[in-house]
């Protein structure tokens, strides 16, 4: 490498050394604490109520709880015996059918019992790999 190249890079590397440290971590905020929920997402409370028949189309949506927005991912079961089931870290239940609430303590947020009887063969059906 030339004397020039050498020189050259050093200048490069120098230049780009200063402009990174121009702009720091501690000058920018956290996006997310310093955002505001949207005045348009309604309270978890609202959205997951205890009874209230599950829709596919609104069930997983986005609601707030304690000023904190959170996006619940639906879990989507078809079930052996054709129902649909869906589950969250909120509620779970058949599409069509109540909702049931998960308890905020509960460490899992899966109800294990009614995923088993979702996935357990119908009685009197043929084997699944039949």
């Amino acid at each position: 490498m030339s004397r020039t190249g050498i020189v050259s890079a050093v200048a490069l590397a120098l230049v780009a050394s200063v402009g990174a440290s121009a702009c720091t971590t501690e000058s920018a905020s956290p996006v997310a604490s310093s955002s505001v929920v949207p005045a348009d997402i309604p309270a978890c409370d609202e959205v997951y109520q205890a009874g209230t028949v599950i829709e596919d189309a609104t069930f997983g949506v986005a609601c707030v709880r304690d000023d904190v927005l959170l996006s619940p991912v639906a879990v989507r079961l078809e079930c052996t015996d054709g129902r649909q089931f869906r589950y969250n870290d909120l509620a779970w239940g058949y599409i069509g059918e109540g909702m049931t609430l998960t308890p905020e303590d509960d460490p899992s947020k899966t109800p294990e019992a009614a995923v088993d009887e979702c996935i357990a063969p119908v009685p009197g059906a043929p084997p699944a790999d039949s």
